[in-house]
C-alpha cells in the first residue's frame, strides 16, 4: 500500500507506525506466495478501516494557548535577556549593549613561550592557568598567566570565537581580582585584530606603551566597527620581571545578545492530569536564528526533584515553518502541573520573535499511569547481552488502553518474547537503529505487568525510555515513567569492562565481496563503535590501494560516542562501500585497504583492515 494512499487518508505518523509493523511481519513471511499476499493485503484493509476512524484526535483533544502579552504567567526570576517592550505581544532578544557577550565565547590561549610552572612540579605546566575558559567565566580569582621566562611569551596570543557575529565596539581586559594593585601584571603592549574569518583577522586597535596608572581595568573603544565573530588578543611586548596576568576579557557591542530566556510560572490543568500532544509557534525566525522550546512537568504545584521531572530535551526551530508545522512533546505524563521556557538564540544581527505559542492535550489517557524497569541493571560493554523490560500499567475503564509500545534503544535491538501478566501474548514487531515497536493483535484494556524480552548491546551506560500507543488516539503517544530503585532510575542500564581504545569492534562485511551489480554482495558494511571520547571528533573513513594511493572517501564527520553498527540499507548506522572510487568507477579486483581514523586528545588513533573486491 503507496505512502501517497497514506497521505490521501490523512492518516497519523504513529498510525503508520502500527501498520508498518503489521505489514512488514506480514511481508517477512509470506511475500514470495500470491495466495498470502491477497490475504496480506485484505487483513490490511481491514486493520487501516479502524485505525482511520481512531487515528484523528479524539473528542476531548484540546489546545492551550498562550500570548506573550499576558504578564501574569512569567517567571520574572528566570526570565532573562528578552526584550517585551518593543514589539509588544511579542518577544525578541534584547539589545547586548550592556552584556558581556565574552560570557557565551569560546577562549584559546596559545603560548609562545614558557608555561605558568605548578607549584608541585616546575616542569609541569599549571593547566588551571592556561585555560582560556577562565578569561570569560566572571570569576576574577581565575586568569591566565603568561611568564616573561625562562622562554618569552612575546608572540602568544588569546583566539575568541563569539559564536555568533555582532558589531564589536568594545573589549575590556581586567587585571586579576579585578584590583588596581596589580596594574603591573597587565599587557605592556598589545594588538586586537577580529574579522568573520578565524584566518582572515584585520588589526583595529594598537596598544604601543601602556603607562603604569592605579586601575583594574584596560578599556579598548574600537572605532572601526564592524561585524566579526573571532578576535585575536596578541602580545606585542612584556614588562619582565612580572608575567602578565589577564582576569576576564569583556566585549561589548551593538546588536541583539546572542541567547535569551522565557519562562513561565508553573501552570496547570483545570480538572485533572492530563496527556501532551505538540507544541508549535507563531513566530518570525531569521535565516542563523532558532528558538528552543523546554518543559518539565510534576504532581504538585510546587517544583521539587521529588515530584517533577527535568527539563525535557530541547525542540529546536529553526524557521517560521517548523515552528508552525510544530512537534510533539516529549514529557512525564499524565501530569496536571507544568512549565516551559523557550530561548531565542541568534548567531547574527538579527533576532527571532514569538507571537504565541500553543499546544496540544487530552485528559482521555492510554493508561492512569505506565511505569518501566529493566534487569539486568549492568551488562558487557561491546557484547549482545539479553534484557527484559517490564512495564506496570494501571489502567481503568475510562482509559483508552494499550496497543503499540516503543522502547527507544541505543543500537538495533532484536526481540525474542513478549508476555502479559507472564502469559506470552500474539504480537507484531519491528527494529530499528534506535527503537523497538512492538504492537498487540488485542488491545490491553485492564492493569497488566507487560514483560519485553530482547537482545541489543550498549557502547556505553543508557536510559531505555518507552511510551505507549493506543490506536483511539495514535496521534498521541503517553510518554512511560520510570521505577525507582536503590541505583536511581530503573530504566537505566550501566556498562562494564569499558573499551582503552576510541575504534571498537572494527569489522567489514562481507569481505570478500562482488560489486559487479548482480544484486548479491555488491556493498559491503563497515561495522564498529566509538567509545572514550567526551567532545565531538573527526571521524574519517577511507579506501587505499596498496600503493597507499587514496581511492575513495567514505566517510569526513563530527561525532561523538556512538554505535556504527548495522547496514545502512535497512535503517543501521553502519558505513557502506559499493566497491567504486571517488570518480565512480568501480575499481578492479585485488586487496585494498581500509582505513578508519579518528581524532583524540593523544594524538588520534586509527585502525587499517584489509578488504577483497573480487567478481
Amino acid at each position: 500500500m503507496s505512502k501517497k494512499l497514506f497521505s490521501y487518508l490523512h492518516i497519523p505518523k504513529n498510525a503508520l507506525i502500527f501498520l508498518q509493523v503489521i505489514f512488514q511481519h506480514t511481508t517477512t513471511y509470506y511475500s514470495r506466495n500470491i495466495f498470502f499476499m491477497k490475504l496480506r493485503f485484505i487483513a490490511v484493509l481491514c486493520l487501516l478501516l479502524p485505525i482511520i476512524t481512531y487515528a484523528q484526535p479524539v473528542p476531548d483533544s484540546l489546545v492551550y494557548s498562550f500570548s506573550f502579552s499576558d504578564s501574569t504567567k512569567r517567571n520574572d526570576s528566570l526570565t532573562s535577556d528578552i526584550d517585551l517592550r518593543t514589539q509588544p505581544g511579542s518577544i525578541i532578544l534584547a539589545l547586548g549593549k550592556t552584556k558581556n557577550l565574552g560570557s557565551n565565547a569560546v577562549f584559546t590561549t596559545v603560548y609562545i613561550g614558557s608555561y605558568p610552572p605548578s607549584a608541585q612540579d616546575p616542569n609541569i605546566p599549571d593547566t588551571a592557568k592556561i585555560n582560556g575558559m577562565n578569561l570569560g567565566d566572571n570569576k576574577f580569582t581565575t586568569f591566565n598567566e603568561f611568564p616573561t621566562g625562562p622562554s618569552s611569551n612575546i608572540g602568544s596570543y588569546i583566539k575568541i570565537d563569539l559564536r555568533s557575529i555582532r558589531n564589536v565596539n568594545k573589549v575590556v581586559l581586567v587585571n586579576f581580582a579585578d584590583l588596581p594593585q596589580f596594574y603591573r601584571q597587565r599587557p605592556i603592549a598589545f594588538s586586537l585584530f577580529s574579522g568573520l574569518d578565524s584566518n582572515s583577522l584585520s588589526r583595529v586597535f594598537q596598544e604601543t606603551n601602556n603607562v603604569d596608572s592605579t586601575i583594574s581595568r584596560y578599556t579598548i573603544n574600537i572605532a572601526d566597527v564592524r561585524p566579526v565573530q573571532f578576535l585575536r588578543l596578541t602580545l606585542d611586548r612584556m614588562n619582565p620581571p612580572n608575567s602578565t596576568i589577564i582576569s576576564e576579557v569583556q566585549i561589548y557591542g551593538d546588536g541583539y545578545v546572542p541567547s535569551g530566556t522565557f519562562v513561565t510560572k508553573v501552570d496547570s490543568f483545570a480538572s485533572s492530569s492530563a496527556n501532551f500532544g505538540n507544541i508549535s509557534a507563531y513566530a518570525k525566525i531569521p535565516s542563523g536564528t532558532n528558538i528552543t522550546f523546554q518543559m518539565r512537568t510534576g504532581t504538585t504545584k510546587k517544583v521539587d526533584s521529588l515530584h517533577w521531572s527535568d527539563w525535557s530535551s530541547p525542540i529546536v526551530f529553526s524557521s517560521a515553518t517548523e515552528a508552525l508545522s510544530g512537534s510533539r512533546l516529549s514529557v512525564s505524563e499524565p501530569r496536571r502541573y507544568f512549565q516551559w521556557k523557550v530561548v531565542l538564540n541568534s548567531a547574527n544581527l538579527e533576532t527571532p520573535s514569538i507571537d504565541s505559542l500553543h499546544f496540544t492535550y487530552q485528559y482521555s489517557l492510554v493508561a492512569d499511569s505506565v511505569y518501566a524497569s529493566v534487569s539486568p541493571s549492568e551488562i558487557p560493554a561491546f557484547e549482545k547481552a539479553t534484557l527484559h523490560y517490564f512495564i506496570d500499567a494501571v489502567i481503568s475503564p475510562a482509559n483508552l488502553g494499550i496497543d503499540t509500545i516503543i522502547i527507544f534503544t541505543q543500537s538495533a535491538a532484536a526481540i525474542q518474547n513478549v508476555l502479559v501478566n507472564n502469559s506470552a501474548v500474539p504480537f507484531f514487531a519491528a527494529t530499528f537503529p534506535d527503537k523497538l515497536i512492538v504492537s498487540f493483535r488485542n488491545t490491553i484494556f485492564t492493569s497488566s505487568k507487560i514483560e519485553i524480552i530482547f537482545s541489543t548491546r550498549l557502547i556505553t551506560s543508557t536510559k531505555f525510555k518507552s511510551e505507549v500507543i493506543s490506536k483511539a488516539a495514535a496521534w498521541n503517544p503517553q510518554s512511560v515513567d520510570y521505577q525507582k530503585n536503590a541505583f536511581g532510575e530503573a530504566w537505566s542500564v550501566s556498562t562494564t569492562g569499558i573499551s582503552s581504545t576510541t575504534l571498537v569492534n572494527v569489522r567489514i562485511d562481507p569481505n570478500p565481496f562482488t560489486p559487479n551489480g548482480d544484486g548479491k554482495n555488491d556493498q559491503t558494511i563497515v561495522d564498529f563503535a566509538i567509545a572514550n571520547i567526551v567532545k565531538t571528533k573527526s571521524l574519517r573513513i577511507a579506501v587505499y590501494n596498496l600503493l597507499g594511493k587514496k581511492i575513495r572517501s567514505l566517510a569526513d564527520l563530527q561525532t561523538g560516542v556512538a554505535p556504527f553498527y548495522g547496514d545502512p540499507r535497512k535503517g543501521g548506522k553502519g558505513i557502506l562501500w559499493d566497491g567504486k572510487d571517488d570518480e565512480g568507477k568501480v575499481v578492479l579486483p585485488g586487496v585494498y585497504l581500509m582505513q578508519i581514523s579518528i581524532d583524540t586528545d593523544n594524538g588520534g588513533e586509527f585502525i587499517t583492515k584489509t578488504v577483497v573486491v573480487s567478481y
